[in-house]
């Protein structure tokens, strides 16, 4: 008979080893666990890389779309090559790219609504669809692990979706003052001066190259000047101007009240000043409106114009211009005025139908 000693020695031997093994079974299974969570932190971060670069591509092929709208010769290698570029400094590895109309709605190579991507028109395929005016991206970014390595994971793809388009501008901070589509000179005399189709505009500088134009601010019935009640709280013109509201419409026509010109225009004109040689957003009305002598008008906005600010002034020189470098689209019998020129704007806003004409700002909307 063998010695019990020997068979416990052995028993205690095979748990140590049977411990052994359930312990470095638990340590995989703890660094895996805790590999997959530092991972998760890190692809987190990835994808918000990732949702960023396809939303800053959407944004910049959408931009070339708004700059066409605006009557620049752009094609879809402009296009394709302005989406290029973005999606290698914002960190995406590849990129698809399809045409929408204004909404987002994908289209075919002909315009018309597509399915789906494997149906729409893709960027870098050529053309431009006729209503195009907006891009969808699909863009993705790979990456490697650290920890992962030690589970056998040794890369993940972050993948993102974005859509932007361009079109007619319906919202932003805006100057409160209206500018009539025909303006009716302060006189009354019946002569509509200088209609919004002879509007010209200005080439990009500082000061812009083109024609600067005085518009008076005056009180006359339908289809004049007339400064805007942007906020619902009447007489605080200089800080509307300083502090503007940022105003959302769904779209155009849209009513706006106004404010008293009368009230208004001294108040207002230190604030405006300050925005001297910068653009600002000036709705456009049509001449249906409803006024009673100036004040408590309603006016029937059809649209935004870019204007680059000279300058507003209650001087009456500084109102008649000189008929050459500086040109008075009417306005014999006001008391004040503003001087600058209409330009081709493109600025991040809310988007709306339609086409975009005349002097007519352009927006950039991201919209998923």
């Amino acid at each position: 008979m063998k010695p019990s000693g020997h068979s416990t020695h052995r028993r205690r031997d095979g748990q140590r080893g049977q411990i052994l093994v359930v312990a470095v079974l638990s340590m995989i299974a703890m660094i895996g666990g805790v590999a997959l969570i530092l991972e998760g932190g890190n692809a987190y971060a990835h994808q918000r890389i990732a949702q960023n670069g396809a939303d800053a591509v959407a944004n910049v092929g959408a931009t070339t779309l708004a700059a066409k709208l605006g009557g620049a010769t752009k094609t879809d290698l402009d296009v394709k090559t302005a989406m290029d570029g973005l999606s290698v400094s914002d960190g995406l590895d590849s990129y698809d790219g399809y045409y929408t109309d204004w909404q987002g709605h994908l289209l075919t190579n002909g315009g018309s609504l597509a399915a789906n991507t494997s149906a729409a028109a893709a960027v870098g395929g050529g053309s431009i669809p006729a209503n195009a005016q907006g891009v969808q991206v699909g863009g993705t970014q790979a990456f490697g692990t650290t920890f992962g390595r030690v589970i056998g994971i040794n890369s993940f793809n972050a993948s993102a979706d974005a859509t932007a388009v361009a079109g007619v501008l319906t919202g932003g901070v805006f100057l409160p003052v209206i500018f009539p589509v025909n303006i009716v000179d302060c006189s009354q005399n019946g002569d509509i001066g200088i209609g919004e189709t002879n509007w010209s505009i200005s080439e990009p500088g500082t000061p812009p190259v083109g024609q600067e134009y005085i518009v008076p601010l005056c009180k006359t019935g339908g289809g004049s000047f007339m400064i805007l009640d942007l906020d619902g709280t009447p007489n605080n013109c200089a800080d509307e101007v300083a502090n503007p509201p940022n105003l959302q419409f769904a779209g155009f026509p849209v009513d706006l009240q106004s404010d008293n010109g009368n009230n208004c225009a001294k108040q207002m004109m230190d604030e405006v000043n300050k925005r001297r040689g910068q653009v600002v957003l000036i709705p456009i009305c049509d001449g249906d409106c409803v006024t009673t002598g100036g004040s408590h008008a309603t006016y029937h906005v059809i649209k935004v114009a870019a204007f680059y600010l000279d300058y507003m002034s209650d001087t009456g020189s500084d109102c008649q211009g000189n008929g050459t470098t500086i040109v008075p689209i009417r306005g014999n019998g006001s008391s004040s005025c503003i001087a600058g020129w209409f330009v081709r704007y493109i600025t991040t806003g809310s988007v709306g139908g339609g086409v975009v004409s005349g002097a007519g700002a352009v927006g950039v909307q991201l919209i998923r």
